[in-house]
């Protein structure tokens, strides 16, 4: 693997950056109040779940920036959240759209924007940006009037 990407087995919990949180919000018109992955030092939200948000329920509206080795677990309780409790949601995952998980709670389902190119994640540990090994996606799931 080429230096500067992205290794999945090693770290699994990357900032979202915030420029990014931003035009998500611009995009799909509202600014989630809970991050459902965050921590502290990173949330970008008024309130957050310190990467516990699999237990927990989701009441108000939510991002989601999940860690990418348990994708299918957070589309899948993003989804039936967003159902149960009619929620907004956002999340940002890879774009990759032969999954059962992209075909099962997403597609036909949310609205998604695929980002351009790949994005450049922040390590706090690091002093350089490290290119995602996929294509990302916003997604969104819309409450219901």
């Amino acid at each position: 693997m080429m230096a500067g990407v992205i290794r999945l087995n090693k770290k699994d919990d990357w900032e979202t950056p915030p420029h990014i949180f931003q035009f998500a919000c611009d995009h799909f018109g509202f600014i989630p109040q809970l991050d459902v992955c965050a921590t502290d030092e990173n949330s970008l939200c008024k309130y957050h779940y310190d990467h516990d948000g699999l237990f927990r329920p989701y009441d108000v509206d939510v991002w989601c920036n999940p860690p990418y080795s348990e994708l299918k677990k957070w589309v899948r309780k993003c989804y039936f959240e967003h159902i149960k409790n009619n929620v907004n949601i956002m999340m940002l995952i890879f774009a990759k759209t032969d999954t059962l998980a992209f075909h099962d709670y997403i597609f036909g389902k949310a609205e998604i924007y695929f980002l351009k190119g790949r994005l450049n994640f922040f390590d706090k540990g690091r002093e350089s940006l490290n290119n995602a090994p996929y294509g990302s996606a916003l997604i969104c799931y819309r409450k219901k009037d």
